[in-house]
């Protein structure tokens, strides 16, 4: 049985996850300011890779390692198997935000993370501190992060991932507004205080599109608005 390893072993085989995950009660997920730490939890398939990766995020001052209710959670990973997809599914159910490191990223890889709910994704040789920092507080943030030669095949192919895609979609002035600041990489709370919102207000309207349009994330959504043309 392959093996996900956070800070104790995680079992993980085709169909279930023996993973306990805290619930997530709140009706969003919670919105990290740009000015608090970010609590960060490392799983790894190999203890001393997460022990080194702890060891990476633990020098950014404005990060913390944590063993439960993280902020984003971090999987490295050698490939992107269906374990991970497992567990990425599963982080995602309970409303974690997830940035996913692997050695090796296929143009099907990224659709295939973003459709099972990675927030983001990153090569492990592009993981070092001044890499790693922003791409983890943009995952907080509610922003994507993905290598910039693989993001026209997102926008091409994420779409195709909606279980039934409805015949047109639509955005208000305001939603288009948030999507295009989304498609930008600003953070949540760079939005609100962009367009005079509440951060709660932006984070509503993004519920508002990825429900209506039946969309897996942020991620996709903005994929899909790009891909029609509505942004």
């Amino acid at each position: 049985m392959p093996r996900i390893w956070g800070p104790f072993p995680v079992p993980v085989a085709a169909g279930a996850v023996t993973f306990s995950l805290p619930s997530v009660s709140d009706e969003f997920p919670g919105v990290v300011r740009m000015d608090e730490q970010v609590r960060v939890q490392v799983i790894a398939a190999d203890p001393a890779v997460r022990v080194g990766v702890d060891e990476m995020v633990r020098v950014c001052p404005e990060l913390t390692v944590v063993v439960d209710r993280p902020d984003v959670v971090l999987v490295v990973t050698d490939e992107v198997g269906d374990a991970v997809l497992v567990l990425l599914r599963s982080l995602s159910r309970a409303g974690r935000r997830v940035l996913l490191v692997a050695d090796t990223l296929r143009e099907s890889d990224v659709v295939e993370a973003v459709a099972a709910g990675a927030g983001g994704l990153l090569r492990r040789c592009e993981v070092h501190p001044d890499r790693l920092r922003p791409a983890i507080r943009a995952t907080a943030g509610g922003s994507f992060t993905v290598p910039s030669d693989l993001l026209g095949d997102l926008l091409t192919r994420a779409d195709e991932r909606a279980p039934e895609r409805p015949a047109a979609r639509q955005l208000t002035k305001r939603e288009r507004a948030v999507l295009l600041m989304l498609a930008d990489g600003h953070e949540t709370e760079e939005i609100a205080r962009s367009l005079a919102y509440s951060v709660r207000t932006v984070t509503g309207i993004v519920h508002t599109i990825t429900h209506r349009w039946q969309v897996r994330n942020r991620a996709h959504a903005v994929a899909c608005a790009l891909r029609e043309g509505l942004i």
